[in-house]
């Protein structure tokens, strides 16, 4: 698990820059933790567990878009396009901070373990730029979209009130990132020869359509309800009436 403190007070000092970034502020004081009284052992268990596994996703978009950075500094993307992604990195890694903080309050990591080391993108022999595509166009957009759609029922469902406005910290930052990866498809396409991305173009036009129907048949199928809803656990069929086809 990583670690969420140092004693160097030196980067002590970029991690709270960091943490101030945040869209919605989920600062300790008073209601910033959820109460845990109001709940039975089994829904703080599948809480916990679900926000264990939030921590694993989060960290897993600091390596995707590490990722995305490199390539679009390979292909000497303009300053915008680079400070739009660095900045999407840091909202990923605290991200991560706050859903390890989350785990915190619903009772801590004792009988939870993550491994999140090891984690990394394979590389291809692609032009810079078309990596550069592929990545925004299916994390960016196609994911993080979902992720959207998601987020939004999660807040409608979390009945307790620390839990929704850390959604919605969460999901205000994902709505810019959507946002990001259309821009950025954008400038790729019209910045960089057809030459280097046709193939890539090719691909993501064969199976972006298809990945996104197994997102959405992946929501539903874990959309059962159950211990933990309103901590943030499981959603109902009934939380995603937004996604298409839905309700």
């Amino acid at each position: 698990m990583i670690e969420l403190a140092t004693d160097d007070p030196i980067l002590a000092r970029f991690a709270r820059d960091l943490d101030a970034q945040a869209s919605i502020g989920v600062e300790d004081g008073p209601g910033a933790r959820p109460d845990l009284d109001r709940f039975t052992a089994e829904d703080i268990e599948h809480a916990q567990l679900a926000w264990s596994h939030r921590v694993v996703g989060e960290y897993r978009g600091v390596v995707i878009y590490t990722e995305l950075l490199s390539a679009l500094v390979e292909a000497a993307a303009p300053y915008p396009a680079l400070a739009a992604v660095h900045r999407i990195i840091g909202d990923e890694l605290r991200h991560t901070r706050l859903c390890a903080e989350v785990v915190g309050w619903l009772g801590g990591w004792e009988s939870l373990h993550i491994d999140l080391g090891g984690q990394r993108m394979p590389r291809t022999d692609e032009p810079a730029a078309a990596r550069a595509l592929e990545i925004a166009a299916r994390e960016l957009v196609l994911v993080e979209e979902a992720s959207v759609m998601t987020l939004r029922a999660y807040v409608r469902a979390a009945g307790e009130p620390s839990i929704r406005r850390t959604f919605e910290s969460l999901l205000r930052d994902e709505v810019r990132h959507a946002a990001a990866g259309r821009s950025l498809v954008a400038l790729i396409e019209r910045s960089y020869p057809e030459s280097e991305l046709a193939t890539v173009k090719a691909r993501l036009r064969a199976r972006l359509p298809e990945e996104r129907r197994h997102l959405h048949e992946q929501a539903l199928a874990r959309a059962v309800g159950g211990p933990g809803r309103q901590l943030g656990a499981r959603l109902g069929t009934g939380d995603l009436e937004e996604w298409p086809g839905v309700g």
